[in-house]
Order: C-alpha cells, then sequence, then structure tokens
C-alpha cells in the first residue's frame, strides 16, 4: 500500500482513502487457504477474482467498526475490467456486505467512488498482502517447530 500511496494519483485516484479504507482489512493465515487466489483475474476468466474477492472474500475479512469509522460505506471503482470493476461496500446491522454497483449522486444521477485504482495495481496490492501474510505464518511455524517441547 505504501507504494500505491507514494505513486500519487497513478495508480489509485484517492491513494489517502484507498489506504483508509485497506486498513480495515484482517487478514489471518487461513486465507491463504481460499479458493479465490486461483480465479482468473484477467477477461478470459470474466474478472471473476476481483468478483470474488469483493462480494464473497472481503466482506469477512473486513472490521465492521473501522468502516463504521470511515463512515459506514467505502465505494470503489476497479478500473480496466469494465462493468465489472464497482463495488459498494457497506456496514449493514454490525456485518460488512459488498454490493455491486455505485451510490448514485441524487442530484446528477452520476456514480460516485471514494477512490478508483487500476486493476492490475489492486491485484498487485492483494498480492503483496498475501505474500507478507504467507511469509508470516511461515515464520511463525518454524519458530514454533523450533521451540523446545513441552512434553514429558
Amino acid at each position: 500500500m505504501r507504494e500505491i500511496t507514494a505513486a500519487g494519483r497513478r495508480y489509485a485516484s484517492n491513494p489517502i482513502a484507498l489506504s483508509s479504507f485497506m486498513a480495515g482489512v484482517r487478514l489471518s493465515p487461513e486465507v491463504l487457504l481460499e479458493g479465490t487466489w486461483r480465479n482468473p483475474a484477467g477477461a478470459a476468466g470474466n474478472f471473476a477474482f476481483f468478483r470474488n474477492l469483493m462480494l464473497g472474500l472481503l466482506p469477512r475479512l473486513y472490521d465492521v467498526h473501522h468502516l463504521e469509522a470511515l463512515g459506514g460505506r467505502f465505494a470503489l471503482r476497479v478500473t480496466g475490467i469494465g462493468r465489472h470493476g464497482d463495488f459498494t461496500t457497506m456496514a449493514v446491522n454490525r456485518r460488512v456486505v459488498t454490493l455491486t454497483g455505485l451510490p448514485l449522486d441524487e442530484a446528477s444521477g452520476t456514480a460516485i467512488a471514494d477512490a478508483s485504482i487500476r486493476a492490475d495495481a489492486f491485484l498487485a496490492l492483494w498480492n503483496d498482502m498475501i505474500a507478507d501474510l504467507a511469509e508470516t505464518t511461515l515464520a511463525r511455524i518454524a519458530a514454533a517447530r523450533s521451540a523446545p517441547s513441552q512434553t514429558r
């Protein structure tokens, strides 16, 4: 996320808002077993990775209290994947829900996004987060294996 924020608007329309949103993602080692990571991210797979990530996995990983602190809603446009790239993540009854589409401005009827990010940058961001999680998980496993046994 630091690289995206440092790049300014080259990858994301509002890197600070995107960084604030991504800070609510809570990853645990179980996430590494998810099938979402095997879905194709490109057009040949109809951008299944992004839909499965945003609609299925993100609501389970996201801290509802963090989202409420952000105002209870975050509208994200993943650019470069056409109509498949608009998502609104909301806090509803103390749960996180993601819907396709963006909220509309009542006066003009135009879609409103809190941030947009290029699909390749969003994929790289998630790949980096998962790689960090895998590295941390492997280090914990190695430390647990090398710790003296507590058995008699």
